[in-house]
């Protein structure tokens, strides 16, 4: 869902995980005792972003039906959402039961005090600590390790140590695997590059907006007609100023289509059609290899082709980083639904968003990414061997995120919006009633459901360039004669700089003895903040108030982390959000403009205005304010109730 500012640095380490996990999937393969079936279970279902006012019209309207059936014989109602209401932090509140000072998440992107340069905020991937240096070789002696930033125990962990098994696939912020019955990490797994998604465009002509997502490989027409050329994929792992390992790809006009050549397999392609799964395997030092997944769109055809190559999955049947538990659990998955993707957040919205994909092609890999969840939930249901059974379907988010256009009038780009963008969310939305339906076919008797979401949406028609109004308040300023447009605060002069916006809702003080070049003093900051809150609270775009409340994180969060946390929190109005470029510390020339990007729904906004839904098929033993509660609700719901919530 976001764009990764370290996109292009690559997972040097994977080699190692794949190594190890070669040998666990060697055993993984071996007979075991079948489970002991589950006697009930309790389902849980998300669906990212499923906002209740949408819900309650669909509901109404006889659009959502089975949503509206299991609102009567059950219980429905908003759920309140996480302060900010950004899907990682929400979805840790939800696993762990904490606020973010608690379990230590709290935006997309985390700041390192150090250099002022942001990083991805759900894991983190530690080198060997002992590495062998031999003419140009870098061998490691021990093993990397991913470590999950988000801290403290899932319920579905409790639950387990209780005697429940859980079977969890892709909630979002579980990367690395969590180490019960059977897990799919969802938000958070990287692709074979070591981001969280970059594509790859080949074209014989410039191609604008690769600076965010993706990349550009301006190609050729040789004197036979076609195009020889390179895929890249990740870094050597053993020779760290090596190119980067790859595999030769041929694209040849083929009957007004083309014929691609990729990695020693060929396959026609269609214009306007995905193709299927293309496994890869990228040698290196000439004995080892590893292996990645890629799937192609073929957007032109030949005299100027233009070929999209989605980012490279971990390959499920031999993947070079943990993504399962237990480890084989990938390709024993893989063996019996059939490929899907692995990358965390596998919807490619910022390809969309960039134009280099098209609104078709884009829902048509949607569609396939809810094909490949329905499966693996409907294969957990019929493995019947967990007790607490959890996925979450984050296409209703990304759907909403990009055609929100599509449904409001006051949109930007209302306007200008297809048939097809007006028609996204409604489909989206009549896909989930579907997924339920047949979720609620598939439960035994004595089977509990319960449905939620993490959040709700709105649009997002102005963006407000957040660092751009702190220099116009002087609390940011700039080195002599720059103007602050370039991003990571690279004209910031930190010496005179008293606070800075990062990441989708924070305000940072520049602390000293904290940020590395901080200047403000302990005793002035909680005036400071009350400063800036006030200011802001009365920012407006020509008459409308762009900001609902700012929050003191001092005041709201409690717990180990407190001290990441930005401090200051914005709760943008519905309509508005920061910017794109705010989030990775650039400053544009005004403090607020129109969005006309197709990313045109949002909701890291005023949390009051953007809650989720709940609906479970059972009465509930005591209220739940907020989707930090349900953790304990659901432990309490299980066969073996756990005497410890999260």
């Amino acid at each position: 869902m976001f764009p990764n500012p370290n996109r292009d640095n690559p997972m040097r380490v994977i080699y190692v995980f794949a190594c190890a996990l070669s040998v666990i999937l060697l055993f993984a393969g071996c007979a075991k005792t079948p489970a002991p079936p589950a006697q009930s279970r309790l389902v849980v279902l998300g669906f990212d972003g499923m906002d209740p006012l949408l819900t309650e019209r669909g509901m109404a309207d006889g659009t959502l039906p089975h949503f509206a059936q299991l609102a009567k014989s059950g219980h429905y109602q908003r759920l309140a959402t996480t302060n900010p209401p950004q899907s990682p932090v929400a979805w840790a509140s939800f696993a762990t039961g904490g606020n973010p000072g608690a379990h230590g998440i709290f935006d997309f992107l985390r700041r390192d005090a150090s250099n002022y340069t942001p990083d991805f905020s759900i894991a983190m991937t530690t080198p060997a600590s002992h590495v062998l240096r031999l003419f140009g070789w870098e061998l490691p002696l021990d093993s990397a390790s991913v470590h999950s930033r988000r801290d403290g125990e899932a319920f579905w962990s409790t639950a387990e140590r209780a005697g429940d098994r859980a079977t969890v696939l892709r909630v979002p912020v579980t990367y690395p695997p969590d180490d019960i019955t059977r897990m799919l990490s969802g938000m958070g797994v990287p692709d074979l590059l070591g981001s969280q998604g970059t594509y790859t465009i080949y074209a014989t002509r410039p191609i604008p907006g690769a600076e965010n997502g993706g990349r550009v490989e301006l190609v050729q027409i040789g004197d036979d007609g076609s195009i020889h050329s390179q895929f890249n994929g990740p870094a050597h792992p053993l020779k760290p100023a090596a190119p980067a390992l790859s595999v030769p790809l041929q694209l040849a006009p083929e009957n007004n289509a083309a014929r691609l050549s990729l990695g020693g397999q060929t396959l026609s392609l269609k214009v306007g059609e995905w193709s299927p799964w293309i496994h890869l395997h990228f040698d290196f030092a000439g004995v080892g290899s590893v292996a990645g997944m890629v799937r192609v769109y073929l957007i032109e055809s030949f005299p100027r082709p233009l070929l999209y190559v989605s980012p490279i999955n971990l390959d499920p049947s031999d993947p070079a980083a943990p993504i399962t538990a237990p480890p084989g659990y990938a390709a024993e998955l893989a063996h019996s639904i059939g490929d899907f993707h692995t990358l965390g957040m596998p919807e490619e919205t910022w390809a969309l968003n960039q134009g280099h994909m098209t609104e078709q092609g884009w829902l048509d890999m949607v569609k396939t990414t809810l094909a490949e969840g329905e499966a693996m939930l409907y294969d957990s249901l019929k493995r019947n061997d967990s007790e607490l059974v959890i996925e979450v379907f984050v296409q209703t988010d990304r759907v909403s995120h990009m055609f929100w256009r599509g449904i409001d009038q006051q949109h930007p780009l209302y306007a200008q919006s297809s048939a097809l963008a007006r028609g996204a969310i409604p489909w989206i939305y009549h896909e989930a009633d579907r997924v339920l339906g047949e979720v609620q076919s598939r439960l035994q008797p004595g089977d509990k459901l319960l449905v939620l979401s993490d959040h709700g949406f709105a649009s997002f028609r102005r963006a407000v360039h957040l660092n751009r109004w702190l220099a116009q308040q002087g609390y940011l300023v700039f080195k002599p004669g720059a103007d602050g447009v370039l991003p990571l605060f690279a004209q910031v002069d930190w010496s005179k700089t008293r606070a800075y916006a990062l990441g989708l809702n924070g305000i940072f003080l520049n602390l000293r003895g904290r940020e590395a070049q901080g200047i403000v003093s302990a005793d002035s900051v909680a005036a400071l903040k009350s400063e800036i809150a006030e200011k802001l609270r009365g920012l407006l775009d020509a008459d409308t108030r762009a900001i609902n409340q700012v929050f003191d994180a001092s005041a709201i969060y409690s717990g180990p982390h407190i001290g990441d946390a930005p401090d200051l929190i914005v709760g943008y109005a519905p309509g508005y959000r920061a910017s794109w470029q705010t989030t990775l510390g650039a400053t544009p020339a005004t403090a607020i403009e129109d969005n006309r990007q197709l990313w045109s729904g949002d909701h890291c906004i005023d949390p009051d205005t953007v809650p989720g839904v709940l609906f479970t098929s059972f009465a509930l033993d005591a209220p739940i304010t907020g989707i930090a509660d349900l953790g304990a609700a659901i432990l309490r719901q299980l066969p073996a109730p756990a005497k410890t919530s999260p």
